[in-house]
This record gives C-alpha cells, sequence and structure tokens, in this order.
C-alpha cells in the first residue's frame, strides 16, 4: 500500500513532544535530524535526551490511511510515497559495524561472522541506538576491550539496549535502566533475539547492587546530575564509562566526581563527541 511521510520542524525543547505524538499516532518510525546543516549525523542519543540542535525535523512514516487527528495543531508536511515495504527498506539502513571483536549486524542479515566476534543482532524499532553514532560507538569498543566474562554491568540510559547486549553477550551479568517505555521495550525484545537476559528497570533508584562497569551513554548535564549516584553504583577498582559529551564540556564532566575516588583516563575523541572512562579508586585517597 502507499505510505505518507508525516514532518515537522521544532525547536529542541520540543522535538521529544512532537516524536511522542507521531508515535501515538501510529508511525512504523521516526527519525530526528537537523532542519538545517546542523550536523551530518542522524540523532542517535539516549531516549531522554535533548537534541544538541537548535531546530529539528522530525519525521514519521505512517499508512496512507493513518489517523493523524493526534497531530491536531502541529505544523507537519504530508508527502505520499510509493507502494513499498518502507518499513524493512528503514531497517536495510543499519549496516554491519565493528568494534573490535563486537560486530553488530540486522537481525535479518545473512552476514558471515568470524571466528571469535561476538555477533549482536539488532532491530531498534523507534529506540535509537545502532552503533553509527560516535558516542554509541566509543562505549562499543570500549565495551569490546574488557574481560566481561562473569562481571556486572548497568547500562543508564539503555535505548535499544545495544550496549546492554553487548556485554551480556561477552558474558556479563547486565542491569539496564531506561525510564522510556518504548526504549524499555526494544531493550527487552532485542535481548531476546540475541538470546541473552537483560534486567530491565524504570528508574535507577531500583538498582542497589554495585558493578564492575557502569557505562552511561547521555548527555553532559544529565551526567553531572547523576555523578554522586553514578560513583556509588561502581565497586571500588570498577570502571564508569561516560558518554554523549561534547569536548568542551570534558573538565566540566569531570569536575562532578570526588577526585578523591576517582582517576579519570585521557578522554577518547571521535566527530566532534568525547567519552570519559573514569577508574575507581580501589581505597580513596584521604
Amino acid at each position: 500500500m502507499p505510505w505518507m511521510r508525516v514532518s515537522a520542524s521544532a525547536t529542541a525543547d520540543l522535538a521529544d513532544d512532537i516524536a511522542a505524538r507521531l508515535t501515538a499516532a501510529g508511525a512504523i518510525s521516526v527519525t530526528l535530524a537537523p532542519a538545517a546543516d546542523e550536523t551530518d549525523h542522524v540523532l542517535e542519543p539516549a531516549p531522554d535526551a535533548t537534541p544538541m540542535w537548535d531546530t529539528v525535523r522530525v519525521e514519521g512514516l505512517f499508512g496512507v490511511e493513518a489517523d493523524l487527528s493526534p497531530l491536531a495543531g502541529v505544523d507537519i508536511d504530508v508527502d505520499f510515497l510509493a507502494d513499498r515495504d518502507w518499513s524493512e527498506t528503514w531497517r536495510e539502513g543499519i549496516r554491519p559495524l565493528r568494534f573490535g571483536k563486537l560486530l553488530v549486524v540486522p537481525r535479518t542479515s545473512t552476514f558471515q561472522s568470524c571466528p571469535g566476534d561476538v555477533v549482536v543482532r539488532l532491530d531498534p524499532g523507534l529506540a535509537f541506538g545502532t552503533g553509527t553514532h560516535a558516542t554509541t560507538a566509543l562505549c562499543l569498543e570500549r565495551l569490546a576491550q574488557l574481560p566481561l566474562e562473569g562481571k556486572r554491568v548497568l547500562d543508564v540510559g539503555s535505548g535499544s539496549g545495544i550496549l546492554a547486549i553487548a556485554a551480556a553477550r561477552m558474558g556479563a551479568t547486565v542491569v539496564a535502566v531506561d525510564y522510556d517505555r518504548q526504549a524499555r521495550r526494544a531493550t527487552l525484545q532485542n535481548s531476546g533475539d540475541n538470546g541473552v537476559e537483560v534486567e530491565i528497570e524504570c528508574h535507577l533508584d531500583a538498582v542497589d547492587s554495585l558493578f564492575d562497569v557502569v557505562v552511561a551513554n547521555l548527555v553532559a548535564d544529565t551526567i553531572r546530575g547523576m555523578a554522586d549516584v553514578l560513583s556509588e553504583r561502581v565497586v571500588p577498582g570498577g570502571e564508569l564509562v561516560l558518554s554523549g559529551i561534547l569536548p568542551r564540556q570534558v573538565e566540566w564532566v569531570v569536575d562532578a566526581f570526588c577526585k578523591k575516588k576517582w582517576r579519570f583516563e585521557a578522554p577518547t575523541y571521535r566527530d566532534g563527541w568525547a567519552m570519559l572512562r573514569g577508574l575507581r579508586c580501589p581505597n580513596p585517597r584521604r
């Protein structure tokens, strides 16, 4: 059947609301991109993150008979598309990606992995997180370097669950936290498709255990606000992996963590983003 592409431009603070309304109206996919030439990347933040662009283009794909009444009051553009399976075409955009021994491939891909590869098959649905964005890629590369067999890993802001699933595929016991219901559903579905168990929680307050590795791919102000609670979840000698940070925000984020408890390695940079690795001191310095 033919399809409708419904799009709207919005300021960054309203983009999440419009995306939610597109989803509520029955969109089979929702994407966010800069309205002008502000960046080359399609948005792939944690589901609760605010876009970095001033103006955002929000697009949803609908069946031609969809009821768009939930979008009343939103200034939208509607394009009619030729008859084809656009939902599968959208999924075709997820190409195989390698991060050390980790290999992320589309769920239905027939791509042949190599001996020793740890394969994650992903169908992200409406929760972003395919590994294409630098913030996610940096986290995946770090996880691939860690000996996670038998370790405990906490993924804060799990989105599609890609980081949680990667850690679980490497032998870790994993807890994923995301307040967004659609993200939790995606994590549950994707972890099942990959044959791993991931405990999924709505709030970090529901997690009271300690972890060898805590990864938080969020945004800088959110990380700063969570500095104390993130610190409390890492065992002495454990590691904190922080991403979604702009280079100019690195010192600002590091300053939020107690220097008696943490030693931060030099940041790793990619495509205008920074990843921080914090090592919790076995015995806090006095």
